[in-house]
């Protein structure tokens, strides 16, 4: 059996941990890093979000489009001035005609995606 006076001595020794002259200094410097990690990891979700939303509409498009795109490389002989009425064309077309109903689907989910991360995001600040 231990001794009250060790026990009591190990308790005043061990029960609190030492403070340091520089413990906020060291604090603030920690937080500052975190901050800073957060912000890259942010900065990097942002970028990759951008750009596979890019993908993804080019994917879209493209998949519309690819029967009058094979057309178009088919039918090579065609000058230059005849291809670029027929882009210019597909291009109005593109513009004036609604987008079909997967791409609807699919800005509405990522919409709906977006907002969950919204949400979620702002209930972690609070």
């Amino acid at each position: 059996m231990a001794e009250p006076d060790f026990e009591a001595q190990l308790t005043r020794m061990f029960g609190q941990p030492p403070s340091f002259p520089d413990a906020a200094l060291f604090n603030a410097e920690v937080a500052a890093k975190l901050d800073r990690g957060w912000a890259m990891r942010r900065m990097f979700i942002a970028v990759a979000g951008t750009g596979a939303g890019l993908v993804g509409a080019v994917q879209i498009f493209g998949s519309r489009f690819s029967n009058e795109l094979a057309q178009l490389s088919k039918e090579g002989t065609h000058g230059l001035e005849a291809e670029i009425n027929g882009g210019w064309a597909k291009l109005t077309s593109l513009v004036s005609t609604p987008a079909s109903a997967e791409a609807v689907w699919l800005a509405a989910g990522l919409a709906v995606a977006a907002l969950a991360f919204a949400v979620t995001r702002a209930v972690e600040d609070f």
